[in-house]
């Protein structure tokens, strides 16, 4: 290996070094896509990671308070929209409710009909039938 072989790969060290961690999280696939156009800020960067990461209770905690705390009207909104979404769907929660009021129902139909032991007519037993080879 030559020095100029050695110096390129210390270079790129050095480089690859530099990059702003938020930067590389911003570049990985999991990077939420709402998220692209929020300014920079160090704990606006650190909600985002943590949201990117999976740690919704980091940012359950830390995006109201940034937001109480941030000066910046962009901040505050991107707080609030970071926070907003980690909360479930009001949707999914009604269709939630639907199931489980589906489940009653069928499992009260099911006792007032069948019951539990069985109180629908028996099944008749199969033919008895002897196979000779």
């Amino acid at each position: 290996m030559t020095t100029r072989d050695e110096e390129e790969k210390v270079e790129a060290v050095e480089k690859a070094a530099e990059v702003d961690p938020f930067d590389a999280v911003r570049s990985s696939w999991g990077f939420p896509a709402f998220a692209r156009d929020f300014p920079r800020d160090p704990r606006l960067d650190a909600l985002v990671t943590a949201f990117a990461g999976g740690n919704y209770a980091a940012v359950r905690e830390g995006a109201p308070k940034l937001a109480a705390e941030a000066d910046d009207p962009a901040i505050k909104r991107a707080a609030t929209l970071l926070r907003a979404r980690i909360e479930p769907d009001p949707s999914a929660r009604v269709f939630f409710f639907l199931a489980a009021a589906l489940l009653v129902f069928l499992s009260a139909w099911w006792i007032a009909h069948d019951g539990p032991e069985g109180a629908a007519p028996a099944a008749k037993e199969p033919p008895k039938i002897e196979i000779v080879k």
